[in-house]
């Protein structure tokens, strides 16, 4: 599975999703950092890219396009740096890789995670 580094996460995600056994890219070493989240959301689709991010426009720009991907893991987390949001995150991607590579939307939040089917409805 590829995974693309949301620019507002640390580029040391990367580092912790390639030790993991993942392909990953930080948005700023394959973009622009100031590209709008469409820009990445459309790379990420076209590349075939799984969205890592802390950013709530990218659930909302599924819910409005009705897209059935990218897929996205959101951390609504009160930390986003890998030592602690790491481990959430590889269960996700383990858990669920079927779903991920369909379409999904994972919300990862410190009580649970949510996993809905994409096109969002």
């Amino acid at each position: 599975m590829k995974i693309l580094v949301d620019m507002n996460l640390s580029p040391r995600w990367r580092e912790a999703l390639e030790a993991s056994g993942y392909e990953a890219v930080w948005w700023r070493d394959v973009g622009p950092a100031n590209a709008p989240d469409e820009v990445l959301f459309a790379w990420a689709r076209e590349q075939g890219y799984t969205i890592l991010t802390a950013d709530l426009d990218f659930g909302h720009l599924l819910s409005l396009t009705g897209e059935d991907g990218p897929s996205v893991i959101l951390l609504r987390l009160p930390y986003t740096e890998p030592p602690e949001a790491l481990p959430p995150v590889l269960e996700v991607l383990r858990r669920f890789p079927g779903a991920l590579e369909r379409g999904a939307l994972a919300v990862i939040g410190p009580e649970k995670t949510r996993l809905r089917l994409l096109p969002l409805q």
